[in-house]
């Protein structure tokens, strides 16, 4: 299909969405029913404010000392990076978390009243440990730092580090020096990667505010040895090899490793090419700066230890919904144990643990998992023990034992509608995995097989010979390959014991003939269409053609259009944002002469939309980025819920997602030049090679959240110059299209 053209990789690029909807900062969290972060309050004016508008105001006020044109570079390019983030929907505020780091911020700057008024702090959801401050006097935290530091000393050492790289103006003085030794070539991204220099200045003015707080020197050099190993999960504990036991599935201790695999992170480690110090050479610059000071504070929590490790648990919750988005199933379901350990009744761990190994079945069903996976090289630490055992499963043992680990959390939670969906789509999986036949597993459970095994192992092997001579060879291979045949019992296909329950279920045999019916359709179907003439497959190809956004829509929910606008091959920033705020006007306009109901949720609409709208998107663009990573598999939404809720919200299932490409650069024919000779005819010649100058590509897709996936799409390219009256004569047609019924 066309629609296949459209760029979902630049759209999640752009987005990258991790959020989803509401919970209240007043209520705690019961973590046996986690509600995953969304923003809470007013949406503050880094969020409502147009780019191009803060650079004009920037311009006026003469913040940077950069002069002239670089000024203006510097602010462009810094602003875009930065609202990119702020409008990916990985970013939150009013938050418990937030509202935690502005708490600490406070005890940091509590004797400079003017550095707070400055200074907005927001939490980026992210598994990547890290913090980092920008030019405007944001500073960020990701999920993934707060998970792994172990007190709230540590979290205010990071912090008065970052705000100490925003008060020495750290990005400009980067960039005002790359500039002046002609270093363009670097990305406007990297500008938070400052010289080791100014890390170790960061580190000497960060310590001098942290002492002032009163904070213990004891947790400095602890919180460098958190960033060192940060990589690691948040948790180092072995993974028991009894952890996929159940009652009807057991896995040999043999399927695991002997090793133990070395954490490898060094304090000395190379630094030549890192634009940090290594840790070794931070420590003993910090060590020399913490004996100048006199009268340490021995404080570790002034908001309290309790309060600290909730927001902590917060943090490492999030990680899993992190994991779950970015296809990292293995890392999640590490996570999931960790937590299971304080929390074993969580429905939110027991969602999260059915979605991700339907991820992993389902990848497994495409041989993609490896490339999820640790390579053999890079194993580390206890997790590497969880993808050891997951690489040496083959394909059937894989399926099976997602098959029984889902089947055993639906047990447990028979009333949940959730996964009895995630349910059903892996009894589907099972339909579509080669060789995965139900006749090849046993009736007898592991060890019923192993103990009648072991009878005919210590009798005779005279005996077995005498009931198998009278045999013919179709009969001997039929023997063979009966599971239930105690002499086939095979400790390494384990798995084939693993499901005696199931396949006497009714309802699971109802479900498996379902999909499997559904699968044989679909071939017959695939098989009469290779059997038609050339002009029938045509028509066939044309309706198809036609049908791909037609939806019947009445309602839809039109998600922030991309528009890039080129001028001499880069992108013209300012002129791209415009350009996309009209193209909400054109989308709003049209849709009411369409008389249709389309609610746009975008940068230029989220002052009216306010926080619902902001976390609405989110969620969207959530679902959007799973689909991304893994465009081959039939991904569980991760906010099934969140968007449930949406759908109901705005009675339509339908999200239209776009992204509008132009560029103007004219090619004079050699038969203009010829026709200058002839002026007349130059006169007809001339607006026809200006025009075809014209390149736009609009590319446009339908996610349908009942259904689950994209429903459909289209591709356009015309040579046209692009304003109202062109993007309004497309969008009209696209409408029309969504409008309509399918032909």
């Amino acid at each position: 299909m066309n629609f296949v053209k459209f760029r979902l990789s630049v759209v999640c690029f752009v987005f990258l969405a991790f959020f989803t909807n509401g919970v209240s900062i007043l209520a705690q969290q019961n973590f046996n029913d986690y509600k995953t972060l969304a923003s809470v309050g007013t949406i503050p004016a880094d969020f409502t404010q147009m780019t191009y508008a803060k650079i004009k105001d920037d311009l006026k006020k003469e913040r940077t000392s950069l002069k002239g044109k670089n000024e203006k570079i510097f602010l462009e390019g810094i602003h875009y990076s930065i609202d990119e983030m702020l409008h990916s929907g990985r970013v939150i505020y009013g938050d418990e978390i937030t509202l935690y780091l502005n708490s600490v911020a406070q005890k940091l700057l509590k004797d400079d009243a003017t550095l707070q008024k400055e200074l907005r702090f927001y939490t980026l959801k992210s598994n990547v440990s890290n913090a980092f401050s920008t030019d405007q006097g944001i500073v960020f935290v990701t999920t993934g730092l707060i998970s792994q530091l172990t007190n709230e000393a540590q979290l205010a050492y990071v912090l008065a580090h970052e705000i100490s790289h925003y008060t020495e103006k750290h990005v400009v003085e980067t960039f005002d020096w790359k500039t002046k030794t002609d270093r363009r070539d670097r990305t406007i991204e990297k500008l938070s990667q400052y010289s080791k220099e100014k890390e170790f200045d960061a580190d000497k003015i960060g310590l001098k505010m942290f002492h002032a707080a009163g904070y213990s020197k004891d947790e400095i050099l602890p919180t460098f040895d958190v960033l060192m190993f940060s990589y690691l999960p948040f948790d180092e504990v072995a993974i028991a090899k009894t952890y996929f036991n159940s009652a009807n599935m057991y896995v040999p201790e043999n399927m695991f490793s002997t090793e133990k695999y070395p954490i490898k992170a060094m304090e000395n480690e190379d630094d030549s090419k890192s634009s940090h110090p290594n840790i070794q050479k931070r420590k003993e610059a910090v060590t020399k700066e913490i004996a100048s000071f006199n009268n340490w504070g021995k404080t570790v929590y002034f908001l309290g230890e309790e309060k600290f490790k909730y927001i902590r648990k917060i943090a490492r919750f999030e990680s899993i919904r992190n994991d779950v988005i970015d296809a990292n199933y293995a890392d999640a379901i590490y996570s999931i144990f960790l937590l299971e350990r304080e929390y074993p009744n969580s429905i939110y761990l027991q969602r999260m643990k059915a979605k991700s190994w339907l991820g992993i079945a389902q990848l497994k069903e495409l041989n993609k998992l490896n490339s999820t996976l640790q390579k053999t090289s890079d194993y580390e630490g206890e997790i590497a023990e969880l993808h050891f055992f997951l690489r040496k499963l083959d394909k059937i043992g894989m399926i099976t034992l997602a098959l029984r680990q889902i089947e055993d959390i639906k047990r447990l939670q028979p009333e949940d509608k959730e996964i009895q969906l995630i349910w059903e789509r892996m009894v589907k999986t099972t339909t579509i995995t080669e060789k995965f036949d139900l006749k090849l597993f046993s009736s007898l459970k592991y060890d019923e097989a192993k103990v009648e095994f072991e009878k005919i192992k210590a009798d005779t092997t005279q005996k077995v010979e005498q009931t198998t001579e009278n045999l013919s060879k179709y009969e001997k291979i039929k023997k063979k390959k009966n599971q239930n045949d105690p002499v086939n019992f095979d400790h390494e296909k384990f798995y084939l014991y693993g499901i005696t329950d199931l396949i006497k279920s009714d309802e699971f045999l109802a479900t498996y003939n379902k999909f499997k019916k559904e699968k044989e359709d679909l071939a017959a179907q695939k098989e009469a269409e290779d059997l038609l003439s050339r002009a029938e497959k045509k028509k066939l190809d044309k309706k198809e053609s036609e049908n791909q956004i037609r939806c019947d829509a009445q309602d839809l929910i039109f998600v922030e259009p991309i528009v890039y606008r080129y001028k001499q091959g880069q992108i013209d920033r300012i002129k791209s944002e415009q350009l996309g705020e009209d193209f909400v006007e054109i989308i709003e306009k049209t849709s009411k002469d369409l008389d249709m109901n389309v609610t746009t949720i975008s940068s230029s609409t989220m002052k009216k939309l306010g926080t619902p709208g902001f976390n609405e998107r989110a969620v969207l663009l959530s679902y959007l980025q799973q689909i991304t990573n893994e465009e081959d598999i039939d991904v569980f939404p991760v906010d099934y819920s969140l968007l449930s809720d949406i759908q109901t919200n705005y009675g339509t299932s339908k999200v239209m997602f776009s992204i509008l490409e132009h560029s103007y650069q004219p090619q004079f024919s050699a038969v203009l030049f010829s026709s200058i000779l002839f002026f007349p005819v130059a006169l007809a010649v001339l607006p026809l090679e200006i025009l075809m100058g014209n390149e736009t590509d609009l590319n446009v897709i339908i996610m349908d959240i009942d259904k689950g996936g994209i429903a459909g799409g289209k591709f356009y390219h015309y040579k046209e110059p692009l304003g109202k009256l062109s993007i309004g004569a497309h969008l009209f047609d696209i409408l029309t299209q969504v409008k309509s019924k399918p032909l």
